[in-house]
């Protein structure tokens, strides 16, 4: 269940709850935006997603707002792709999607490829900002082009900033424009060598269970939302921070979570799911770095 789902899914339970005491559906916001009434709670024991419309509503059918997001915390906990609905601070909802719809992210950024999170208008926002980028030569020349490009839309300086030329071209972690095209390299050999054992990608994302497969999913989710509020806010660096958030949660699931089999282990369907969640991983941070117009690299 990607973002947009979910609001579609929340404003089909607001109207239902608006409606079913006599208050209007009238009253929601007709600018509510899946991307921008939806967020991601800093923590992750507060859920998957936090939607403030009961917030944004209350006043206008006079009802208080934790009373508003407790109607609408029944009607969505009811609802099959919700495991969980929880009414938090002043009148949020915080909500936590059951296994299955929240793993289904994965297929859908597979399916989409390089059209995830591409959304026209932000893309277009993006690409005219970033087309008027100064890069120094002196820069280009010290650590090459893409990691030149790479620092300066990551910089939210509104000034020049200064660089740290030796860090910039060191090939570490700490390095985010290497960190994050190593990883895509990663990647692409992790699934050039599923290629070699004959092992595609599997579909059961239900599996998809542990913490850090959990964090992953949660960080491609975010892309599209990043993109978006990155073209609005006139805040480019948004989008490579993002990448740098998906290419450690990368690394988790790598430390925590084994996607190849091993020797003369069988191939099983957990280790087909997590493959699908490496290429989803890889086409997110594909799909960033040539927003960012940066190269996203097979091998490194």
């Amino acid at each position: 269940m990607t973002p947009t789902d979910l609001a579609a899914l929340i404003r089909a339970a607001a109207t239902d709850v608006l409606n079913g005491r006599g208050l209007g559906a009238d009253a929601l916001p007709v600018e509510i935006d899946a991307e921008i009434d939806i967020i991601r709670p800093r923590n992750p024991a507060h859920g998957d997603y936090a939607t403030s419309i009961a917030l944004r509503t209350a006043t206008r059918v006079g009802v208080p707002p934790r009373e508003l997001a407790g109607w609408l915390a029944d009607d969505l906990g009811a609802r099959a792709a919700i495991a969980t609905a929880e009414v938090a601070g002043p009148g949020f909802v915080n909500l936590r999607l059951v296994s299955a719809a929240r793993g289904a992210l994965v297929g859908e950024v597979l399916a989409a490829g390089a059209s995830y999170g591409a959304d026209p208008t932000a893309v277009a926002a993006l690409t005219d900002r970033l087309a008027a980028l100064d890069m120094s030569a002196t820069l280009v020349d010290a650590i090459g082009v893409d990691a030149a490009r790479y620092a300066l839309i990551r910089s939210s300086a509104d000034t020049a900033p200064a660089f740290d030329v030796a860090l910039l071209a060191s090939p570490t972690s700490d390095n985010p424009a290497y960190h994050v095209r190593y990883t895509h390299a990663r990647l692409s050999a992790l699934a050039r060598h599923a290629a070699d054992l004959g092992m595609p990608a599997g579909s059961r994302y239900e599996l998809l269970e542990q913490p850090a497969e959990d964090e992953l999913v949660r960080a491609l989710g975010g892309y599209p939302f990043a993109v978006r509020v990155a073209a609005q806010r006139g805040q480019p660096h948004r989008v490579p921070r993002h990448l740098e958030t998906v290419a450690t949660a990368c690394e988790r699931v790598e430390a925590d979570c084994r996607v190849l089999p091993m020797g003369d282990e069988p191939i099983t369907e957990l280790y087909r799911a997590r493959l699908a969640l490496a290429l989803a991983a890889r086409q997110v941070l594909a799909n960033g770095l040539a927003l960012l117009g940066v190269s996203a690299p097979e091998r490194m």
